[in-house]
């Protein structure tokens, strides 16, 4: 059994006064109307809410731009999201400096380098490319690999 949706309806007891119903049972009685004698009152249906129109949004709200710290962390979570590459590139070229077993770190840094570069060249309508980082990755790579070589040059040579 269904019942009926939650307003005001004509006391069951007394038809010459309203009373809310909650949608489960009666509530309070309303304020007695002056009607002519034997005429209902129509029942005043609640409307149901609404979302808000476009035209009711609050216009002028934006979230103030980051600053410092939480900015630069914005910025450095773009980058990695729009270029990996470049970033893995940048830190193999940096592992390589540290630990460099037969330059394959260098070497590694310097192809995801170029591959970020390449794909920095993709996208440069974008604010964020991530072409500084493939860039450094790049020449970190060289100049790891460059003193790799030249460590090996001492060793034999």
């Amino acid at each position: 059994m269904t019942l009926p949706i939650a307003g005001w309806y004509p006391d069951p007891e007394d038809q010459s006064r309203l009373r809310w119903w909650d949608g489960l049972r009666w509530g309070a009685l309303a304020p007695q109307h002056a009607t002519p004698a034997g005429a209902i009152p129509a029942p005043d249906f609640e409307r149901s809410p609404r979302p808000p129109a476009p035209s009711e949004y609050a216009v002028g709200v934006i979230d103030p731009p980051l600053t410092g710290r939480k900015a630069r962390v914005a910025n450095d979570r773009a980058t990695r999201s729009a270029n990996p590459f470049g970033y893995a590139g940048l830190v193999l070229s940096l592992i390589a400096f540290i630990f460099n077993v037969l330059a394959i770190p260098s070497i590694l840094g310097l192809v995801f380098g170029a591959i970020g570069l390449a794909r920095a060249a993709q996208l440069s309508g974008q604010r964020i490319t991530g072409f500084g980082v493939s860039l450094a990755a790049v020449i970190l790579g060289l100049v790891a690999g460059g003193v790799f070589f030249f460590r090996v040059a001492q060793l034999f040579g």
